[in-house]
């Protein structure tokens, strides 16, 4: 026996069951992917919908519409119509909810079932299609839950058929989504399919003084004040900042490399605008634990911080008395006090400067950048480790999934993690090149005071260890060398 649904409330029924009054009508439209913002679909469906409501006879009461904006479970971006539209239903300000469709108003069985009850408790029809359902009605509520469900189940299908798609374009390294600022794309002008992504100079010359700077040593704050001075702009013209530009140069599409869902999965098709040694170098640099170099754009004397005091290990800091401006011993946490020692800043900055200068234009100073230029060696490293962490990502989900123990997780951390860390402790040397590489030269006198403090800094960082001892004398007496104790990080 073939069972048989009955047809939706009749006319003549809705007209009885409202006292035969014009039904109030409200009318939600929407388009889940208008990137022009034309309100093409949009303004279609509310065409019909108001001719809907002529022909039976309702008066519209309110419009609302959302463009650009997904009914599915898997949205990212919240509707603010529909929810104005779920509180005008809760407040009995309508009779009848008209959509063009049932999945315009939703993809999302949760959301229908609160749609229902909504509408059920406040006698609310619903008319899609030309039909109109009454809701309090088991038969209507089984027809559009049914319709809810295979509807969802579209937005599903077509979801999975976008990743397959989207992993299929990465995998053959085409770009996607918004356009790296320095590129620019070519497209077809008969098919608009995509020919080739290329190197847009003016741009690109940003991102690489950008990674130069901060690589060697500058703030990000320090770059970003820099180029808007200088009138320089993102992509869409506005004023640069400071957390868009550390995203920017993080991201491994510079050089060459296509990411898919947070992870490399290959060459792009498009060539690099930053070197491997450069960007790897800046990255680590935006990464470090603590981003030191970052405050340092706050910090306004060349030694502060980077000074050791040789009696508890603390560092040292800054102290203004009486018009003299001195580094002092700030104390550590293990309760030894602080001004363990002090020295006059105008006679120890001038004594390590000078010991920077005569270091870095020596004739045989690019040895120092030489030793470190293994890019290969580097490049090797870095890729053994980000392989062996995708390969610990996988365990992850696996884990996460119940495919895999904890048990045999925690054997698999305990051997992949150390030679993770080994890895990218080989790959750390290619950190120091940056820093040096436009500093090592002969007439680094002239230049040096031309430096930011903060990439001064970091020069002298990667060139030593200062620890300044206590003196053994009383009085005011001329600076005495040998209480800074100097280790060389790089033998010349």
């Amino acid at each position: 026996m073939t069972a048989t649904v009955p047809a939706p409330l009749g006319d003549a029924a809705v007209t009885g069951a409202r006292n035969a009054r014009p039904l109030r009508a409200v009318i939600y439209a929407r388009v889940s992917s208008d990137p022009r913002q034309q309100l093409r679909s949009v303004s279609q469906q509310i065409d019909e919908s108001l001719a809907e409501c002529e022909r039976r006879g309702w008066t519209v009461a309110k419009i609302f519409k959302d463009n650009d904006r997904s009914a599915s479970r898997y949205a990212t971006k919240e509707r603010p119509e529909y929810a104005k539209l779920i509180e005008f239903l809760r407040g009995g300000h309508a009779d009848v909810l008209v959509t063009w469709e049932s999945s315009r108003a939703q993809r999302d069985l949760e959301a229908y079932l609160k749609l229902r009850g909504i509408a059920e408790a406040n006698g609310i029809l619903w008319s899609y299609k030309g039909r109109q359902y009454d809701l309090s009605r088991t038969d209507d509520r089984f027809t559009t839950g049914l319709d809810a469900l295979l509807d969802e189940r579209e937005s599903s299908v077509t979801r999975d058929r976008i990743l397959r798609d989207k992993r299929a374009h990465a995998e053959k390294g085409l770009p996607h989504g918004r356009r790296l600022f320095g590129y620019q794309r070519h497209y077809d002008p008969q098919t608009k399919v995509f020919v080739r992504q290329e190197i847009r100079e003016d741009q690109a010359r940003v991102v690489r003084e950008a990674a130069r700077r901060i690589a060697a040593g500058e703030s990000l704050r320090e770059v970003v004040t820099d180029f808007n001075k200088r009138g320089l702009t993102t992509g869409n013209g506005k004023p640069w900042q400071s957390s868009g530009l550390g995203r920017m140069l993080r991201n491994p599409g510079y050089i060459g490399k296509r990411v898919h869902q947070g992870k490399v999965i290959g060459d792009a098709c498009w060539p690099a605008i930053l070197d491997d040694t450069t960007y790897y170098a800046c990255v680590e640099r935006l990464n470090a634990p603590g981003r030191a170099f970052s405050r340092d754009g706050r910090v306004k004397h060349l030694l502060t911080g980077i000074v050791t005091c040789g009696v508890c290990g603390g560092r040292m800091g800054m102290l203004v008395t009486s018009g003299r401006v001195a580094y002092v011993c700030r104390g550590t946490d293990t309760g030894k006090s602080a001004k363990c020692v002090t020295v006059r800043k105008n006679r120890l900055e001038p004594y390590i400067v000078g010991l920077v200068i005569e270091r870095l234009s020596r004739p045989d100073a690019a040895e120092l950048l030489a030793d470190h230029q293994q890019a290969d060696d580097a490049k090797a490293a870095l890729a053994e480790a980000a392989e062996k962490r995708a390969r610990l990502d996988e365990f992850y989900d696996a884990a996460a999934s119940g495919d895999l123990t904890a048990t045999a997780l925690a054997r698999i951390e305990k051997r992949l993690l150390p030679e993770i860390q080994a890895a990218e402790a080989r790959a750390n040397a290619v950190r120091v090149v940056p820093v040096l590489r436009d500093v090592i030269r002969p007439d680094i006198a002239e230049v040096w005071p031309t430096l930011p403090l903060t990439q001064q800094r970091e020069v002298i960082r990667a060139l030593m260890d200062i620890t300044l001892m206590p003196t053994t004398r009383k009085g005011r007496l001329p600076f005495n060398s040998d209480r800074v104790k100097v280790i060389w990080r790089h033998d010349l």
